[in-house]
This record gives C-alpha cells, structure tokens and sequence, in this order.
C-alpha cells in the first residue's frame, strides 16, 4: 500500500514520522497528542535537570523548553483540529493544561550554581554525573544533516572535556592529601565519562553512516517510484511505447534484483545495529520500515506495470488484427463483386465455370471466421485506455479495478475490488468513488479500466457485420447461378422435347421428360430466394413445360399408325390423358407447398409460427387425401381402358404415369406426415424451453440481487431460510428441466425422420441443444450458488454473533471505565495521604485497562475473521453475477457496493481508538501523579537545599571579587610591559633612518664615480679616431692602429670588471637594505597590532569588570529574593503545619465524640457557578441553598456534585441555544432527518441564518455566560472563542458587551463590576438591548448575578436590586425581541428555546434549521419568459412561507407550479370556434370561412396576442405572432395590429430608452388610445390578471398599481366592465368577461371555445343584420404588352414612381358596411375598414358631431366612395383624437374624382380605360417611355 513518503527534519523522530502518517483523523489525533505530550515531558524533565545545575546548562534549559513550549503549541493544534471535526477534546486540552502548567513550575526554578563545580571531590563527582546524563539524554537527529550537527557539538563537548583544569586541580588536591580511594574512584568516574564520551562519538558515526546508505537507498526507491507514476498508459503512440516499455521493465527488474541484494546487505547491518542496542534504535527502525515500505510499494508498483503491459500489448494487437481484417474483408467483397457477375444471357459452360470458382471461393470466405470470431471473443476482455486521457470525458460511469491494494486515510481498497472512476483531469492521480461510497485519491498506475472496450466492440461487430454481408452476398451469388443453372438445363430440355419427332419410342421420350422433370425440380428449388426469377418468369417457365409434356402426346392421339389390313380397337379418348395431366399439375401445386415448409424460420414468438405451419400442413394433407381418391378413381377407368388396348406402347405409357402419380403421392403423404410431427415436437420443445428460461430467470434475478451480507444475525438467518426455500421449490421443478430435454430429444429424432438431409433442420435443432444446454448448465450453477452461499453463512453467521458479544461487552466496559476515569480526574486532592490513595486507584484502574489489551485483541481478531468471511462472500456473489453477464452476454446493472466489511473495519478503529483513548490518558494521568508526590515530597527538602545554595552563592560571591582583582593586576603589568617594548620601537625606527641616510650619500657617491669613468672612456675613444693624413705612409698607420686597439679593449676590460664589482656590491647592499627596511616595518605594524590588541584587551576587560559587578549585583538580589522567598515559605509550611496539628487535634477530638455531629464551615464548601466558584454560605443567605440540605452535606449524606446536580438550573442554568441542527429535506415518506450540527457562526455564514438572527442569538449566549460550540460541547469566554474562530473576531466588541452582562460592566468610578440593569440606568447600554439580554437570562435560568455567578429567581433578582418591577413588566410587555427563523417575526426567547432539539449526547439546545436551496436556481416558467422565486416572492404572487418551503426543499417547483398556474400561465383566452361539422377552428379560419365577422375575429385575435400567445385550437400550440404569421395561422396583413396588440404582454419599446413599457406607459406617452388599451387590459384581467411584461406573469389590479403597471385611472374604468368587444350572435358589443362565459371547454385539450354564431336571422329581440362586402382595386395596364398588373407590381417594374404608388395604394379598400335594424325598425350603420382593421359606427359618429347626417346620405347615393368615405372618417377620428376641442366638420363639397372613375349602384361594377392621359393632376408622373394606363374596378 502506498505510504507517505519519509521526510526527516532536525525537529522531528519516529514518532513525527508516525504522526505525519496518521494524523488524518481523529483516532491519529488522539495518538499524536500523547506522543506530544511524552514529548513534551521529557523536555521539560531536561530543563528543570539543566536548571538545577545552572551555569553552562542554561542554554540547554533554554533550548528545552522552547521545544516543550513548541510542542504545547502543537497540542493545542491537534485540540482545534478535534473541535473542527465535531469530537470530543476534553482529554488533549487536559494535556495541555498539565503541560502548562508543568512549564509554568520548570520556569520558576533557580539554578544550584552558575559556574561548574571546582572545589569539592563531591562537586566534581556531581559535575561528572551530570555530563555523562548530558551524554545519554542527548538528541541523535533524524537526518544526516541533523547528524552532522550533533557530531559537531559532541566534538566541541568532548573537546571541553578534555581541557578541564577542575578535574586535574581536584586530583592534584587528592594525591597531596593520599586519598588514594577518592582518588581511584575519581579516576574510575573520568575514565567512564571519557568511554561514553568516545562512544558517542562511534555511536553517531555508525548511526550517521547507515542513515546515509538507508536515505540513499529511499531517494532510489523514490525515483523509481516517480518514474513510474507519472508514465502515460493512455493509447496515444501505444504501439511506439510498448516496445521501449518493455525494455525499460526488464532493466527496472533487473535493477530491482541487484538493489534487493543490496538492501539485504543493508538490512545486516541495520540489524546488527539493533541488536547491539544502538541508543538511536528507534531512527534506525524509523528509516528501516519506511525504507521496506517504499521497497513493497514499489515491488507493488511492478505488478502493476506488468498488469499493464499485457493489457496494452493485448489492446494494440486487437486493433491492429482488426483493422488488418476490415482491409482483407474490404479486398473479399471487392473481388466477389468483380469477379462474379452472370445474367440469362450468361453461356451455361461459364455459369458452371462460375459455380465452381464461388465454391472454391467460400473456402476463401470461411478461413476469415475463424479470425473475426476470434476478435469477437477477444474484443469482451479488451481494457479501455481513453478514460486515461485527461480530455476524454465519459458520458457513461466508467468502473476501474485495483490492481493493488491501497490505503488512504483509513480508507481502503483491496486488490481486485472495482470503483468509479469519477475525475480524470490529473494523468497520475485520479479521483475515484470506492467501496461502500468511498471517495479516494489514487494514483492511476494502480487501477485499470475494465473491459469492455465500447471502441474494440464495435470494431469487432463491424467486422463480424461485414462478414456476415460478404457470406450472405456469396449466398445470394450461389443462389443466382444455381437457379441460372437449372434454367438452362430446362430451356435445352424444352427444346429437345419441342424439336422431336412424332414417331419417337415411348422408353426415350419418358427420359426425356423425366430429365426435364428432375431439372424443373432442381429449378423451383434453386429458385427460392433468387434474384433472377419473378413470379411471372417461374410461371412462364411452367407453362413451357407443359406445353413441352402435351407436344409428344398430342402427336401421338393425332398420328396414332393405322394397319390397313386389319381394324384396332378404338384408343382411349384424350380425357384420361387430360385427367392425368390435371393431376399432375395438382401434385405440383401440393409439392410446391410442401417445399416452403422444408426450411422453418421462425421468428421470435416460435411457437406461435409452428402453430400456424401446422395448420397449413393439415390443410394441405387434406388436399393430398382428396388427391388420393381422385387418383384411386382415375386408376380403374384407365385400367378398364387398358384390358382392350392393343397398343403395348401406349398402355406401358399409361401404367407408368399411373406408378409415376402413385409414387409421387406416397412420397408427398410421407413427407407431410413428417413434417407435420417434426413441427409438433417443434412446438412442445419450445413451449417446454420457454417455460424453463422462465424459472431460471426468475431465481437468476433473486440470486443477483443481493450483493452483500448483513451485520444483523437475525437477517443472515433469515436470508439462509430464504436459500433453503428456493433450493426446495426447485426440486420440486425438476421435472420442467427433464421436460425439457425429453422434448429436444423428441425433436431431433422426427427431424432426422425427414428425408433428404437438406430438407431437415439441424442448424436450427443445434441451436436449441446449446439454448438446452445453456438452461441445464445455469440450472446447475444456480443450485450450486445456493449451496454456497448456504455453507459460507452458516459458517459466518457464529462468527458474526461471537464478535457481537465480545464488541459489545468491550464496548460497554470501555464506556464505563471512561466514566471511572473522569470521575477519578475530578477528584481534588488535599494531601500526601489522599494522594497516595489516588494513585492506588488509579494504578487499579491502569492496570485494569492494560489487561483488557488481550479482550481487545480477541475481539479485532472476531473482527477480522468476519472481515475475511464478508469479503469472500461478496467475492462468490461478484464472481457469480460476473459469470452470468459472460455467459449471457447481457449488462447486469451493477451499483456501488456498501460493504459491511467497511463498517467492521470503522468499528475495529473506533474501538482500538476509543481503547487508546482510554489507555494513554490513564497512564498519563498515573505518571502525573507520581510526579505529582514527588514534588510534594520536596516541600521539606526544598528549604535545605536553599539554604547550601544560598552558603554556596555567597562564597562564589567572594570569589568572583578575588578574581577580578587579580585580573585587574595581571593587565597592569601587561599594559606597562607594552609601553616599554613601544618606546625601544621608537628607539629603532631612529637608527632606521640614519642608516638609510647614509646609504643614500654612499649612493650619490657611486654616481659621480661611475660618471667620471663614463667621461673617461668617451675621451679615448675619440682618441682613437687620429689617423694620418698620409696616404703613402699604410704600415706606419696600421701599427699605430693595431697598437691603439690593444691598449684600449685592455683598458676597457679592466673598467668593465671593476664596474661589474662596484654594481654587484652595490645591489648586494641595497638588498641588505631592503631587507632592514622590510623587517623593521614589520617589526613596526606587528607591534602595532599588539597595541591595539592590548588596547581592545584592556577595553574587553573593562567591559567584562563592569559585567561582573552587575551580575554580582544581580545575584545579591536573587540571595535577598530567594531568602525572602524561603522565609515566606517557610512561615506557609509553619502555617500549614500547625493547621495540621489543629486539624488532627480537632479529629481526635471527634474520634472521641463520634456521636456528635460534625461541624462543617460552610465557607469552604465551594460549588462551579456560571463563571467562578462560589461558597455555600453565599448560596444559603440567597436561598438556594436550603439548611436541610446542607446538613445533609454536613453529615455526608450527599456529595456536592450531588447538590450541583440538584441545584443545575441556579448554578449552570438551562442552557441557551448552543447551534442549529441541520435537517434534510422532506421527501415521500421520509421524516426530517438530523445531517449535522454547527455553530451559530458558520450558520450565518452558510446563508441558513441572517445575520441578524445570530447575532441575537450569540448575544444570548454571551449574557448568559458562555459561547458555545456544539460540535465539541466546548463553552468559551468570549476572547477565546475569537481566537479559536468559533465566532467572528469582527463581532468581538459586540460579544464583549453582551458579555458584560455574565460578568458585569466596568464602573468608571470605582472597580467594582454592576449589572445590566445598574449599567442601563447609568446609560451603559440602551434599554432596548438591556432587557433583550434580560429576557435570555431569565429564560435560561434566571437573572444572573455577576457578583457571584449564579442565576437567581426574579424576586431574588429584585432584592438583590439586578432589576427593579418596572424592568420585569418591560421584559414581559416588550416580550418579542427575538427572531423566529421560520416566520422572520418576532418571538421570545423562551418560545425559540422551545423550538429547539435536545441533543442526547450532549444535552445542548440546537435549534433545527433546514438546508436551503438557490433561489436563483428556482426557476418557473412564466407567460413568455421564465422568472425566479424570488421575483415571484417580490410581486407578491409567493408569500414568504411558500418561499421559504422552496428554499428547505419541503415543496418543489412544479408542485408550486400548479397552485400558482393562474398566476404564471393565466386561466386561459379564448382559443378558437367550435365551427360544429367544421370542427375546432382557428379566429384567422374562422374569418376566412366566413364563420364570423372579420370585426370579432380581429378583437378576439388581439385578446389572444395581448395575453402573450396566438393559439392554435387544433394542436393545442401556443405561438408568437412571429410564429403564428410564418405558419399562417394568422394574415400578414394583421401583423402589425397583432404587433401592437403583443406588446401588452411583452412591452413596447421606447425609442428613447431601453425600457420595455406596460400598456398603461404606452398609452400615457400616446403609444396606444385608451379605448384600444382597456380592450386589451380588459382582456389581460380576464385570463388572469394584469400581465407583467417584464416578470411575464399575471398580477392583481393592487400589485400591478403598487408597480406602475396600472394606474387607478385605468383600473377604474376596468372595474366597470367596458363593452369594447362584439357579440358574434347578436353583433352588439360586449365585454370580454361576457365571451368568455359563452365558451364551452374542449374535453381534450381545455381549451375555450367560442360556439358557432347563429345565423344573421332576426334574433329573439327582433334584430337583424345585413353585410355588404365592398371591394376597390386600382388595376395598371402596361401599354407595351397590354397586360394588368396591380399597384405593387407597376412599382416593381418601373411604371410608376413612389409618390404614385402612395397614392394609389391609399385608394385600394376593402371594406365591409354592416347595416342593423331593431325590432322598432330604428337602423345603425357600421363600416368596417379591412385594409385597415378599423371599425367604424356612422350612428354614434352622428351622434358625437364627427360626421352630420347629409354626409352620411352623399356616402349613400354613392356619391362619395368608400374609399374617399373611409378616408373622411380617418382624418377626421385622427384629428379629433389629436385635438379633442377643435371643432371638426366634413368638408363641405366632396373631393373631385377623376373623369374615368365614378361610384355605381351596389352590385354594378364599372371599368373605364385612358389610354395616354393620366387621370388627374395629382397622378400625374413621369413613367419610363410609355405611360400606363390605370383602371379602377368597384
């Protein structure tokens, strides 16, 4: 299993390496605090042995506690992580207040003595002890760099040693004394001392050495374990890597053998090591296991990798195979498409040609099965390797398994178990879920994927896919030439049979014909299936055939020879022949049938297809019966015929077709007859195969159901009754299984009753004996399973039920003995004796938890066996679920298995945790005690000790000023010494300078010298140059000349030498010079040096004169402290000795009156207030304490833990509320359900409190004396809990101030502590937060006094003067000042206490919260856009209690859905029209059938698009009017109403802004008129409320004003119910309110439907209307082609410019004039603009001024068109719309119409032509070169 790896630092050991493993949980936690806390002692136990012996052990101390104060940190690190994971860490912090206070006692010890001891043998032999305990307690380090360090010191150490002049003064004292015994034995002890010493030395340099080798050893390991970790087993380049990673391996494994060689060297000498008892045996054995652990991991790793290499090599060779065959499949089908190719024109020698090949082709065909069945087998047990890709992301659960066996955090995964594979983005970590739900980190060389591969899958179906195409293609090929075959050999039978002649012998023509009957045979066999014969090719064939059979015979009744001399008898008539022939055909028919039954193929539902052959099979039997009779009675009239024939030919001709029939029908009865039990046996076999696969089924299905076993011995037994049950009900079906076989059997033996082999069903008969065999074989395996699983639970279920015992009994003993343990940690000790007592029982107790160590290991050995029966028990159930999806090929559903092997390892460690939890603080608190005594056996010893030390101290004193004073002398001398050796200096630095002095006049002399010698050679050289002047005197001029050079070069050389002499002298004596001069300078600046060293000597001196008296100043004042000090304790133990003696005085005293009561002080019985101790007198003059009670105290009768207990709710109180509960969401049948608990802060800051509520809350807590954390049941000053971050360190001052409330506020006058209430008076605090504090004292116990620390009742409290009466009626009256989470409404503090969940174990108050949802991820769909709860919570349409149920989970947005339907969808407009025989119909339909006025449809359509959706009655579709439009549900010419009319339910733009406005908006900015907005606001309110556009939902009238959706102006005039809408039936208007009512729900779909109107007949009011449709086209005829064409087209090709075209444009209308006359014959007239869409009533026009009567007539008399009337009636509505108070008038003369154009009579339509002159001025434009010429049509 992989281990941390081994990091090792200065600090740390074994036991750090162990903490860094384990320290993941709380059972590491708990282990890593009693290391520490070891630790810790020991550090402290070397400080205070450094202190005692002061002087150079100092530092040691220093270091010491600095470690121990290190380690106390660290305490309190492991105490936090405890509290933030929820456990109890009542015994860490007890270590480290132990630890503390250890520390606190270690600090306020004095050394012995500063200095070494030097005068006494006894000191030194104490000095000597003290050195060698220095040795063996001293650190070894835990790496080799801390090694190093520790050989270094040792060496400076044994240096020391070595130079101590101490111990030889001490000798030297001893041998002129002749103490020759101390002698011996201080030379003994120095010898020893100086051994260890040495040994140390070899002891860090062996430990130093293997260190190395073991790290060096770990980082090889290390690496080799890197390397192999971050390798990529994925399947990019998988065929490039498999080679190199297979030679890699071998090397890695070879470099593997070597190293383990290595290491079994290496493991020799660490084991030598341990046996000799090396000191640092425990490092060794630290690096060694972590060394062999690395070394298994590794060797784990290895496994893996050759795991991994087969499974890759496999993969790469599958895909390679398999794609190899795709290609060879590919060139296969190629060739059988190329090669064989044939039709009817084919020549019969190539078709046999071609049979031949495709046979041997086949052969070709075959040799591939082989190899794709073997991709196909092998492609199931192919690994996938692409999850491996960080990028590729499965859609589908991806199941790994462990190839090794992993640990991680307690959690385990076992080699072979499969997991989830649930992150994949790190290559070499992948994040898994394991067994029992387990998340883990693994490293990925550890887990493969497991087949199957979906890729090699389907490469492999695809290859199997194709070759199945190519045989069938080769099938379909082979069928073609054996039907092209026969066919020819038929035609040349045919033919033959066509070409013979009359006379031909009977013997030949029947071989003839039989030839051509067999090859007929072999045709309509070989033709089944083929591709080139039809139905009408076979039949043709047929009747060529016997046109072929009645050639010969009509030749022969026709050409029969006649004798001429004697008369035949008369031949047979052609009827028998014809009789025959009928018969033939009939048998044919017969055999044709017959022959479909020869093959059976049947389909899925078999027994149903062997039903219906077999019906047919009796049918046709009773043809071949009827055939039968037929053929009996045609024999005899032959044979009749017969007896007087003559003609032997004829008659052998006839007998053989009468044998040929017979023989055919006994062949065809036997055939059916077989075939016929062939199918039966058929049947029953697959009826029986059904009836079996549905038992094994069944119990397959109960077998794989289970997983896993139970804990519970009640379960298992139940489960084994369950088995056994089975195992019975399926003897009792055997016979099924035997039926089964009987009928295959029965099957196959009628099948081989068949008789041509081709005809008989093997394949399909082998198929059923392996489906047989398969079902028998399963049958078995279940049997077996049940068997199994019955042995191996009848096995487990004694061990599960022993480990239930003997876990329980511990369980309940350890529970127990903790109680036992606290109660003995409670106890308070007052003296020796008591002591004593304690630590007997403790040391009971002890030794009673060590020997339950042995109970402990049985039971995790019960433990294991368990583990162990579990795990094989699921591995047979996972093997057997395993084997049945291999054998059966199909996906058994697997889910993650929840292993009670999990749970039994959880209770394993809890048990040894909470058994370690039990032991060390045991032995802890045992040895604490011990320490304990001893340190109490000190209290007399102390004073003696101090006193020598004090003797000691002040002769040290006398010393240190005797040698100061002998070092103040020894510099003297010293300085004057250096003044004398400075001035002799001086004295020859002047000798210095004479000397050189000298030497330079000597110089100057050489000089000048030198010069004159220079001077003379120049002269004779000159000399020299004289030579005669006459020529004729040569010999006299050469012997001068000869002479002359002579005499100079012996001149010349006697100068040069004595030059040479002179310089060689001279540099001799300038090196002699230089040499002075540089001895004597350095002879200079050394003693220059040594001044200035004497000078830092004497300032050094000074310095350390100058420390010496202020240390001994120093040590005067410790005398006088410590003498003090003494004295002090001294008098306390005087004190306490004569209290003693009083004490014991007093109970003999009561020894001898053991009747009398003992008097108790009531003084010093002492009880555990809120905050601080408080007395029992105290608690009697507050009543709390009544005197019965407390005599009982007196008398022993009760204890007072007894009386605290009794006394909880003034002493402790009942509690605030200490946290919330989170409980789960509801669901179906499921309660609320408790997940986890926590802290009020992180409550707040997880968003399922507000602030506001917790901050009350934690201000209760404060006020009522401490924060609480319910996790740990911790409680904390408020200054504590914002260290540890139980509470915010922002809300510190706040708390701080509640807080005061417990403790009391500070006064600025004088230090006593007041009240809350003194505080509020003073004005301190607000009234407002004094009695919200008030309030929660009270309810948790009652007013708190801060004097004494307990709560006190209210009329207490009142005496007391914590509140006065007013203040109690403000805490009632002002009761709610709280807040309730669920209601957010006030509520006191009492009634949310009530509210709260007592936690069993703890007994706090947690107030039960639920986990909250995302209220941005509640979404609802609302009218055309989707909208959030909280949207919906803001307009009011959710009310906060259904919110907050959303949030908690306790409803769901669907179940909301519905009950707000009205709200987000509306009730509903009206759809459509039921149009009776017509059917639903949409509004646009509706108008265009002429079902309802264009008028109606157009106000309903726009109701429709007002409320957000265009809808089709027909599919129930809600569409846009985008939509609506493109499927033509609606006109394009009504878009730009329905436009209008949609942006009531979206909003209408405004230009000027972004913001989509409401209807009420639009109209005020005069988008819209207000008659147009009612309309639409009026049809909004009826569907459901006013649509909001920008919430998309229905609101109230109320809520749409409060949003400025509506003004009340609007909502007025809504609440009157205007009529804006028209009454289909009695065409007055109406509101939509009214429509509605009328509309009948459609029972599919609900929608609402508008009955269709009555007919325009007088209604029961006697009304009745007329419509009149009147239509006004502008028609261009193009002069050029003289073609019409509309406006719009004349502006596409050019005729006409824009301007025309307006014009134009506007005179086109259609219109329609509805004419409504009363039953009191009173009329109103109605135009209806469909252009437009606008409606007009002439009448009320009439009547509000907007047009007079004599306008109204000239639009009558057709004197104005409605095209120019239309008009009118705009300009003048636009204007009175525009300016209401203008005073309006039609014009008083109609406008002019041009000449061609007039308005005829209804029902008179007109035309007129211009050819060249446009018809007004107005029209007239520039056209292209021609001018067109317009017409316009009525």
């Amino acid at each position: 299993m992989l281990q941390p790896k081994f990091i090792v630092e200065s600090k740390s050991s074994k036991a750090d390496y162990f903490i860094c493993c384990s320290a993941s949980n709380h059972g590491g936690i708990h282990q890593r605090a009693v290391i520490l806390q070891s630790q810790c002692q020991e550090y402290l136990k070397r400080a205070e042995y450094a202190i005692k012996h002061g002087g150079m052990y100092m530092w040691v101390a220093k270091h010491n506690m600095a470690m121990a104060k290190e380690r106390i940190e660290q305490l309190k690190g492991c105490a936090m992580d405890l509290r933030r994971m929820g456990q109890p860490n009542d015994n860490v912090v007890q270590m480290v207040e132990m630890c503390k206070d250890r520390l606190k006692w270690v600090q306020s010890l004095r050394p012995l003595d500063p200095d070494l001891p030097t005068r006494s043998l006894q000191n030194i032999m104490r000095w000597i002890a003290q050195q060698k305990h220095l040795i063996k307690t001293a650190s070894w380090g835990d790496d080799p760099a801390a090694i190093e360090q520790q050989m270094i010191s040792h060496q400076r150490f044994h240096s020391s040693l070595q130079r101590n002049p101490e111990v030889e003064r001490a000798r030297d004292e001893l041998l002129k004394k002749g103490d020759k015994g101390n002698l011996h034995a201080l030379d003994q002890e120095w010898d020893s001392l100086q051994k260890l010493s040495f040994g140390r030395t070899q002891q860090l340099q062996e430990l130093q050495q293997i260190i190395q080798e073991m790290s060096k050893e770990i980082m090889w390991v290390n690496d080799r374990e890197e390397e192999e970790l971050v390798f990529d087993w994925g399947d990019k380049n998988i065929d490039q890597y498999i080679p190199r990673k297979q030679e890699s391996y071998s090397k890695l494994l070879s470099s593997l053998e070597h190293k383990e060689r290595d290491l079994k060297k290496l493991k020799g000498k660490v084991d030598t090591l341990l046996k000799n008892n090396h000191p640092a045996a425990d490092k060794i054995e630290a690096y060694k296991d972590t060394l062999q652990t690395q070394w298994s991991w590794l060797l784990q790793i290895t496994k893996c990798i050759d795991t991994h290499l087969k499974e890759n090599s496999a993969y790469s060779q599958f895909f390679k195979e398999a794609n190899e065959t795709y290609g060879a499949l590919q060139k296969e089908h190629e060739r059988v498409h190329k090669v064989f190719t044939c039709d009817k024109n084919t020549p019969l020698e190539d078709l046999l040609r071609l049979l031949k090949e495709l046979e041997r082709e086949k052969e070709k065909i075959l040799e591939h099965k082989r190899q794709v069945q073997h991709l196909v087998n092998r492609s199931k047990n192919i690994v996938r390797l692409k999850p491996r890709n960080p990028e590729e992301k499965s859609s589908s659960q991806v199941i790994v398994k462990a190839l090794c066996d992993f640990k991680q955090n307690k959690k385990i995964i076992c080699k072979n178990d499969e997991a989830i594979l649930k992150d994949n983005s790190q290559r070499s970590k992948w994040n898994v879920t394991g067994p029992g739900g387990l998340d883990m980190t693994i490293p990925s060389v550890c887990l493969i994927a497991l087949p199957p591969n979906p890729i090699g899958i389907s490469l492999a179906n695809k290859n199997d896919q194709y070759y199945e195409t190519i045989l069938s293609i080769w099938n379909q090929l082979y069928i073609n030439l054996k039907s092209l075959v026969a066919w020819q050999y038929c035609l040349l039978d045919i033919k033959r049979i066509n070409s013979l002649r009359a006379n031909m012998r009977p013997e030949e023509y029947r071989q003839i014909i039989k030839s051509l009957e067999i090859h007929f045979e072999e045709f309509k066999v070989s033709c089944v299936g083929s591709e080139m014969f039809g139905d009408e090719e076979k039949r043709s064939i047929k009747k060529q055939l016997d046109e072929a059979k009645g050639h010969y015979k009509e030749e022969e009744v026709v050409k029969v020879p006649c004798s001429p001399f004697k008369s035949k008898p008369q031949v047979p008539t052609s009827r028998s022949l014809t009789e025959l022939h009928a018969l033939r055909l009939r048998l044919d028919g017969a055999e044709d049938t017959l022959s479909q039954h020869v093959h059976i193929c049947l389909g899925d539902d078999g027994v149903n297809d062997c039903g219906l052959k077999i019906s047919q099979l009796e049918l046709m039997q009773k043809d071949v019966d009827m055939m039968r009779e037929e053929y009996l009675r045609l024999k005899d009239r032959i044979m009749k015929e017969l007896e007087g024939m003559k003609d032997s030919d004829k008659a052998q001709f006839l007998r053989s077709e009468i044998g040929v029939i017979d023989q055919r029908l006994n062949s065809l009865e036997g055939s059916s007859s077989a075939y016929m039990q062939r199918l039966r046996a058929l049947r029953d076999m697959l009826e029986s195969v059904a009836r079996g696969e549905d038992i094994v089924k069944v119990y397959e299905e109960r077998l794989t159901e289970k997983e896993t076993t139970s804990l519970t011995p009640s379960e298992v037994e139940e489960y084994i009754l369950v088995l056994k049950k089975m195992k019975s009900d399926l003897d009792l079906k055997k016979d099924v299984l035997s039926s089964m076989e009987a009928e295959l059997a029965k099957a196959s033996h009628w099948n081989g009753q068949v008789g041509a082999p081709f005809h008989r069903c093997d394949m399909m008969l082998s198929k059923y004996t392996e489906q047989v065999n398969l079902l028998s074989d399963r049958w078995k395996r279940i049997l077996g399973q049940i068997d199994t699983r019955v042995q191996d639970l009848e096995t487990y279920k004694p061990q599960l039920q022993q480990y239930k015992q003997t876990s329980s009994s511990l369980s309940d003993w350890i529970d127990a003995t903790r109680k036992t343990q606290n109660n003995l940690q409670t106890t308070k000790i007052e003296s020796i004796e008591a002591l004593q007592h304690h630590i007997n029982s403790q040391k009971a107790l002890n030794a009673e938890i060590k020997a339950k160590r042995g109970t402990l290991d049985s039971v995790l050995k019960d433990n294991d066996v368990c583990v162990v029966s579990v795990k094989d028990y699921e591995t047979d159930l996972n093997s057997y679920t395993s084997g049945l999806k291999t054998l059966l090929n199909i996906p058994i559903k697997r889910t993650m298995l929840k292993s009670p092997s999990m749970d039994l390892n959880l209770e394993a460690t809890q048990l040894q945790t909470r058994y370690m939890e039990l032991l060390t603080p045991s032995s802890d608190y045992y040895k604490y005690l011990g320490e304990l005594l001893k340190n109490m056996e000190l209290r007399t010893k102390e004073q003696l000790r101090l006193e020598e030390e004090l003797r000691t101290a002040r002769h040290d004193k006398e010393e240190a000023l005797r040698s100061q004073q002998g070092h103040s002398e020894e510099l003297s001398s010293q300085i004057t010494a250096l003044q004398l050796q400075l001035q002799t200096s001086e004295c020859s630095n002047v000798d210095y300078r004479n000397l050189v002095s000298e030497l330079s006049s000597e110089r100057e002399k050489l000089k000048l010298e030198a010069e004159k010698i220079q001077k003379q050679a120049t002269e004779m050289t000159t000399n020299t140059s004289i030579q005669s002047k006459y020529n004729d005197i040569v010999s006299e001029r050469d012997d001068l000349l000869q002479k002359l050079k002579m005499s100079e070069n012996r001149d010349l050389k006697r100068l040069e030498d004595e030059l040479n002499r002179n310089k060689q002298r001279l540099q001799e004596e300038i090196d002699r010079l230089k040499r002075d001069v540089a001895h004597w300078k350095d002879q200079y600046v050394s003693k220059q040096e040594l001044i200035k060293q004497y000078d830092s000597d004497k300032d050094r001196l000074e310095r350390d004169k100058n420390s010496l008296k202020s240390e001994i100043d120093r040590l005067m004042r410790e005398l006088r402290e410590l003498e003090d000090s003494y004295k002090n304790k001294m008098s306390v133990i005087l004190i306490e000795l004569k209290d003693t003696t009083v004490l014991r005085q007093s109970m003999e005293a009561e020894q001898k009156k053991p009747k009398e009561t003992p008097a108790l002080d009531a003084s010093s019985v002492i009880f555990d207030g809120v905050r601080k101790k408080v007395t029992a007198d105290k608690l009697l003059d507050l009543g709390i304490l009544d005197e019965p009670t407390f005599d009982q105290l007196a008398k022993r009768h009760k204890t007072v833990p007894e009386v605290s207990a009794d006394k909880k709710t003034n002493l402790k109180g009942t509690g605030p509320i200490a946290g919330v509960m989170i409980e789960g969401q509801k669901g179906p049948g499921t309660g609320h359900g408790p997940l986890f608990k926590m802290t009020l802060t992180e409550a707040k800051k997880d968003g399922l409190l507000s602030s506001d509520i917790v901050d009350l809350l934690l201000d209760a807590q404060a006020a009522t004396g401490h924060i609480i954390d319910p996790r740990t049941n911790q409680k904390y000053t408020v200054d504590e809990a914002c260290d540890l971050g139980v509470v915010d360190d922002k809300d510190r001052r706040r708390l701080l101030a509640a807080e005061s409330a417990a403790v009391g506020f500070g006064s600025p006058t004088t230090d006593k502590r007041i009240s809350v209430f003194e505080a509020m008076r003073k004005g301190t605090v607000d009234k407002k937060t004094a009695l919200r504090l008030l309030q929660a004292q009270e309810a948790t116990g009652g007013i708190l006094d801060p004097s004494i620390s307990v709560f006190l009742p209210v009329d207490m409290a009142i005496e007391r003067n914590l509140i006065d009466d007013s203040t109690n009626r403000a805490i009632k009256e002002n009761s709610k000042q709280y807040i309730d989470p669920e209601t957010e409404e006030g509520v006191t503090y009492r009634d949310l206490k009530q509210k709260c969940k007592v936690e069993l174990n703890t007994g706090l108050l947690l107030l039960p919260v639920h986990k909250r949802l995302d209220s941005s991820k509640l979404v609802f769909e609302g009218v055309r856009k989707t909208v959030t709860a909280k949207e919906l919570l803001d307009c009011g349409v959710l009310d906060k209690l259904t919110f907050k149920d959303l949030e908690e989970g306790k409803k769901t947005v669907p179940e909301v859905s519905l009950d707000k339907k009205v709200f987000l969808k509306g009730t509903g407009s009206i759809a459509g029209v039921a149009a009776g025989p017509l059917g639903k119909m949409s509004f646009s339909e509706a108008k265009r059938q002429k079902i309802i006025p264009s008028e109606i449809a157009d106000l309903l359509l726009d109701a429709q698009a007002a409320t957000g959706h265009i809808i089709d009655p027909v599919t129930n579709q809600k569409l846009t009017v985008d939509e609506a439009c493109a499927r033509g549900m609606v006109d394009s010419k009504d878009l730009d109403r329905l436009w209008t009319a949609e942006a009531a339910a979206v909003g209408y733009k405004d230009s000027r802004t972004t913001k989509s406005l409401s209807v009420a908006e639009a109209m005020k900015k005069g988008l819209v008129d207000k008659k147009t907005a009612l309309c639409l606001l009026q049809a909004q309110e009826c569907a459901g409320g006013i649509l909001d556009p920008n919430l998309s939902v229905f609101l109230s009238k109320d809520m749409a004003i409060q949003r400025n959706i509506l003004d009340s102006d609007l909502s007025h005039a809504l609440n009157k119910q205007p009529e804006y809408y028209l009454d289909p039936d009695t065409q007055e208007h109406t509101s939509y309110v009214s429509l509605k009512k009328k509309c009948k729900a459609d029972p599919r779909t609900g929608l609402l439907l508008l009955p269709e109107p009555n007919k325009p007949v007088p209604n029961e009011s006697g009304k009745s209307r007329k419509n009149t449709r009147i239509k006004t086209r502008v028609i261009i005829i193009d002069p050029e082609t003289n073609k019409k064409m509309t406006v719009h087209e004349a502006h596409g090709k050019g005729l006409i410019d824009r301007d025309t075209f307006i014009k134009l444009s506007e005179q086109e209308s259609e219109g329609e004039e509805i004419t409504i006359t009363a039953s009191d014959g009173s009329t109103r007239y109605r135009i209806v603009d469909k252009k437009t869409g606008r409606k007009y009533d002439l009448t009320e026009m009439i009547e509000k001024g907007v047009i007079s009567q004599s306008e109204l007539d000239r639009y009558k008399s057709h004197a104005v068109t409605l095209t120019q009337f239309v008009h009118i009636l705009s300009s003048r509505t636009k204007r009175r719309t525009a300016a209401p108070s203008a005073n309006l008038s039609l014009l008083s003369s109609p406008p002019r119409l041009p000449a061609s154009v007039s308005s005829p009579p209804e029902g008179i339509s007109m035309s007129a032509r211009c050819t060249g002159t446009p018809l007004s001025q107005e029209l007239q434009r520039p056209a292209r070169r021609s001018q067109a010429a317009l017409q316009s049509v009525l």
